[in-house]
């Protein structure tokens, strides 16, 4: 489903719980309350007239019905509760025969009588019965309450009050006003959640589109929705990431360029040797002797070797190991590191000091790695008779490496682009070595930060979680 049904069904449906939430209750609460009243009304009345009514005339009607003059008289006397909300009370014997009414509205209702005396069997000691709301043909509300009267005889005589229910008309007002008001209301979210479904999707499709012609085409033209929301958060992630994956795309495409010029000049050599070597095979060549032959093998073979490294640096950049993780001392990785680089640490007279200790978490192979690129790059940076430390310290909870030389040191220009691939100041460097070191460091969770100036050496300062 797209989005903007889901908010049009979103908000009418948490309109109609809203409604209903608040309507139901009040409807209830309101019709119950009126109920409750006209109940009290209704039963004070018919207690009163039952205490006020005269009991010879209540017993004489009851032994012969058709005593005119007393029923006459009696119904005179029920007439005086009429009171407002009152529209009639009866007199009726057990057995459901009517002895007295009194309302003036008897002639216009007669379905009245049949449910009065409905009421009229209550059973004493039940004295006194409320009925339910009952519903003339006309569509009028009224309730009945009844009260049991002794007058002396073996079966009470029963009081029968009724009034109409005229707030039931509102109440059915109030119900069909909800339901119009939900319908209207209804109607205007709609419209409002259209309008607003429309301000919020146009942005989205926007940011899909240029979604999508960033799939096309890399190189299409970024998109600026003019918004300071959370779409405008996210057109601006969207862009800066457009940015980042052209630059990494420059740049793979610079790396590649590299790679082809290191490719190509070994193997320019190494066509030139296997060509000379050919021509002396065949006898074109005279004069060509076997040493010959063996320097033009060697200088292939130094060639392959060089096309070697070269291969392994870029699979080690694009491709790293899965990590092996263990405990390492690293004042004991850096010994046997200098064992290794002793040839070129005598060649140039430099001195080397270790100092500190220190245990952290990570793949002693790649550390190595990070560590010997780290100590060749002060190497070749250092005149002779110079100085290169190594400063291990553990503290706050992590371990901080510092490789530090006099040497040349790096420019501030370039400070910024070190960890860049193929960025390389050396000529006998691929431009990979930082690059990889930077990158294994980040597997790790660890940091790295170069302090440089011309002239007076640089600080590499590496730092772990402790173990």
């Amino acid at each position: 489903m797209k989005l903007q049904p889901r908010i049009l069904s979103l908000v009418i449906g948490i309109l109609i719980v809203s409604f209903l939430a608040l309507s139901i209750p009040l409807y209830w609460y309101t019709r119950s309350a009126l109920e409750d009243e006209l109940d009290k009304r209704l039963l004070s009345t018919a207690e009163i007239a039952a205490n006020q009514l005269r009991q010879d005339l209540l017993a004489s009607l009851a032994r012969e019905p058709a005593l005119t003059t007393v029923r006459a008289t009696l119904e005179r006397d029920l007439s005086t509760f009429l009171v407002d909300g009152i529209e009639g009370l009866a007199v009726y014997a057990s057995d459901g025969v009517e002895l007295a009414w009194s309302s003036p509205t008897r002639s216009d209702r007669p379905d009245i009588a049949v449910f009065l005396r409905s009421l009229s069997n209550i059973q004493y000691p039940v004295e006194r019965a409320v009925s339910e709301l009952y519903r003339l043909s006309e569509g009028d509300y009224f309730k009945a309450a009844a009260v049991s009267m002794e007058v002396g005889m073996q079966s009470p005589l029963v009081l029968v009050v009724w009034g109409g229910a005229d707030f039931m008309a509102v109440i059915d007002q109030i119900i069909g006003s909800i339901f119009w008001t939900v319908l209207i209301s209804i109607v205007i979210a709609v419209s409002l959640a259209a309008v607003f479904s429309r301000s919020l999707i146009r942005p989205v499709m926007e940011l899909a589109a240029y979604a999508r012609s960033i799939q096309k085409n890399i190189h299409s033209d970024p998109m600026d929705l003019g918004r300071t929301d959370e779409f405008g958060d996210l057109n601006l992630a969207l862009s800066e990431m457009h940015t980042e994956v052209r630059q990494h795309e420059a740049s793979m495409k610079q790396l590649l360029s590299g790679i082809a010029h290191e490719i190509k000049n070994p193997l320019g050599g190494m066509e030139i040797y296997t060509g000379l070597l050919e021509e002396s095979l065949s006898g074109e060549a005279d004069g060509v002797e076997s040493a010959d032959h063996r320097a033009y093998l060697e200088k292939v073979t130094r060639e392959l070797r060089h096309l070697k490294q070269i291969v392994s640096e870029y699979l080690d950049y694009a491709k790293p190991l899965k990590s092996h993780l263990e405990p390492l001392k690293m004042e004991f990785i850096f010994k046997d590191i200098l064992l290794i680089l002793q040839p070129e640490i005598r060649q140039k007279g430099v001195t080397c000091q270790i100092s500190g200790r220190g245990v952290v978490l990570g793949d002693e192979s790649k550390l190595r790695r990070v560590f010997v690129n780290l100590l060749k790059n002060s190497l070749e940076a250092v005149d002779r008779k110079s100085h290169i430390g190594i400063t291990i310290e553990s503290r706050d909870h992590g371990v901080s490496v510092m490789i530090s030389d006099n040497g040349r040191g790096i420019p501030q220009a370039d400070l910024e682009q070190i960890y860049d691939p193929y960025f390389t100041t050396s000529e006998k460097g691929y431009g990979l070595g930082l690059t990889i070191v930077k990158s294994i460091i980040d597997e790790m969770n660890g940091t790295i930060l170069v302090d440089s100036v011309v002239d007076q050496g640089t600080t590499f300062t590496l730092r772990f979680p402790e173990k």
